[in-house]
């Protein structure tokens, strides 16, 4: 077993290499949890210096992995090292990560955890907070949202029951084929809540460029 200086990100956070920013939170939190002072689970295993060792390690992970232009640069080094190969990094384009609970697990509390966790990316998200400061939202800002929690675009339809074409539509500024505004401003709430950003306030601006 390696010592954790040997280990990389990836396999500090027990995750695969072309992991989306979901699947990264996600394991840094239940990792977090496992060496946190507080845990029972590994409390007689490590010292208190071992245990913030391993926590300021985890916590240069998350940064890192978190951040696009970070971990670009982290992985082409680890590629140099010949530890990673080229087709193993992620890529937006090519991994969406399934959000939508299977039949094992549908419901409406699962569907509440996703939105739970996507909150609080995005409340430690950088370029999510910066877009969410403007005074209005386009539907380019609402894609990069999305993009950026590597949730797809047909997850939202599935779970809120919107057609994909107004979905596309919203994201596209293609006003003219949306629906009413009294139904556009119910999608757009729906679309907002369940990537974990406030729905009155995605809504409202919004519409300001839709009125305007």
């Amino acid at each position: 077993m390696k010592k954790i200086d040997a280990l990389n990100f990836y396999e500090l956070l027990e995750i695969a290499s072309d992991a989306s920013p979901f699947e990264i939170h996600h394991a840094y939190k239940e990792m977090f949890q496992l060496y946190h002072e507080d845990s029972l689970a590994s409390y007689s295993f490590f010292s208190k210096e071992e245990r913030e060792e391993i926590l300021a390690k985890l916590n240069e992970a998350y940064s890192t992995l978190m951040d696009e232009k970070k971990r670009s640069q982290y992985d082409q080094l680890l590629i140099e090292r010949g530890i990673l190969e080229e087709e193993m990094q992620y890529k937006r384009d090519r991994k969406q990560l399934n959000l939508i609970p299977n039949s094992k697990r549908s419901g409406a509390d699962t569907e509440l955890r996703i939105r739970e966790r996507l909150k609080t990316m995005v409340s430690s998200n950088a370029m999510i907070q910066e877009i969410l400061a403007h005074d209005d939202l386009s539907g380019s800002d609402l894609k990069k949202i999305r993009d950026e929690l590597g949730v797809s675009l047909e997850e939202i339809a599935e779970v809120v029951k919107v057609r994909m074409a107004y979905l596309r539509a919203i994201e596209e500024d293609r006003f003219e084929k949306t629906p009413s505004r009294i139904f556009l401003k119910g999608f757009l709430r729906a679309y907002a809540q369940y990537i974990g950003l406030d729905a009155d306030t995605v809504a409202s601006r919004y519409l300001k460029r839709f009125n305007s």
